[in-house]
């Protein structure tokens, strides 16, 4: 099913570029970063809780697995041309995580989108997001007999999401956001398997030349199969609300610096009072600065600190992670 998907966005893709004008520009990014991080079990999780990204992507049940180096390379390919409708443009991005010590960690993400822009300047993005086999770490898997084995945790995401973009004047713009999508779990942990719906209105204000603020709110509804997960009592069911901020400072000509504070709410939704997740629910606090400085018009340097701070109410302790990061983003 998800080849067939797949399939079906790259046709459209193909159909849109040909009956594009044939002048068009290609622009290519490669970014290389290394991080520093105190969790390695929480470090995905951690990067990836963004609006620009896959905030609800599952926390492992056993953090606290070491700290490591990673690092992070990955290419982004960009075609911009016009068409009938007005603007067009398409990327394809892969990269990942290599991790150094704790290497089983290490994984792959692959994106695609398109966006276009009307002359109304409406305008819609599609993007297409795929993470094969990231490891979650070791979990306890339960069987119907109760006894207890342990296991490997692996998943795959796919999701597909649609933001339209309406500019309300020169510099206020609002945009509405949605996507669907699902994650598959390795054997034995399959009945783990969950649907998700998103769905939340984001704003882009451009307060000055130099100040820019971006703020956003997800509504996401998590659903697995109840029915598969009785033996276990592990329905992962849950409801999430998402909420971020995003400010943006130009601090000197080549210098900015972006500064981000996102609140998650997790609530696990499951009526069976024998499940692990039954009434609990998860608390995720996290901010984030970086410094961007600009070599030249095509190489930018990176520097960050990321902070989380997680608590579950069926546990009696916060878990807390780390994030340091240098980085070097190049164009051409």
């Amino acid at each position: 099913m998800h080849e067939n998907y797949l399939r079906i966005a790259l046709y459209w893709l193909l159909i849109t570029i040909i009956s594009s004008p044939a002048k068009a520009d290609w622009t290519a990014n490669f970014n290389n970063s290394s991080y520093y991080t105190s969790d390695v079990a929480l470090f995905s999780v951690t990067r990836r809780l963004s609006l620009k990204d896959d905030p609800t992507q599952p926390t492992v049940d056993r953090p606290n697995q070491g700290a490591d180096f990673v690092y992070e390379p990955d290419a982004k390919v960009t075609w911009s041309g016009t068409n009938t409708l007005g603007k067009i443009n398409w990327s394809a991005k892969a990269g990942g995580y290599v991790f150094v010590d704790q290497s089983a960690f290490s994984h792959s993400v692959f994106e695609t989108q398109v966006s276009q822009t009307f002359s109304t300047n409406t305008k819609i993005n599609l993007r297409y997001n795929f993470i094969p086999d990231l490891y979650l770490g070791q979990n306890t898997y339960i069987d119907g007999n109760d006894k207890s084995y342990e296991q490997d945790e692996i998943v795959t995401t796919n999701y597909w999401s649609v933001q339209l973009d309406q500019p309300l004047n020169n510099n206020l713009t609002a945009s509405l956001y949605g996507r669907y999508g699902l994650r598959n779990y390795n054997a034995p942990f399959q009945y783990r398997n969950t649907r998700f719906w998103t769905l939340g209105p984001r704003l882009d204000w451009l307060i000055n030349a130099k100040t820019q603020l971006l703020i956003g709110y997800h509504y996401e509804l998590g659903d697995a199969a109840s029915q598969k997960s009785v033996n276990s009592n592990d329905n992962v069911s849950y409801i999430s609300n998402y909420t971020s901020a995003e400010l943006t400072i130009q601090l000197l000509e080549r210098l900015s610096s972006v500064f981000i504070i996102d609140y998650e709410k997790n609530n696990y939704t499951s009526n069976n009072i024998n499940d692990l997740q039954y009434g609990t629910s998860e608390d995720v606090y996290q901010g984030q600065i970086a410094c961007l400085y600009k070599l030249h018009s095509s190489a930018t340097v990176k520097l960050g600190w990321q902070y989380g701070n997680r608590k579950l109410t069926s546990d009696n302790q916060n878990v807390v992670i780390n994030n340091v990061w240098l980085g070097l983003l190049t164009s051409f």
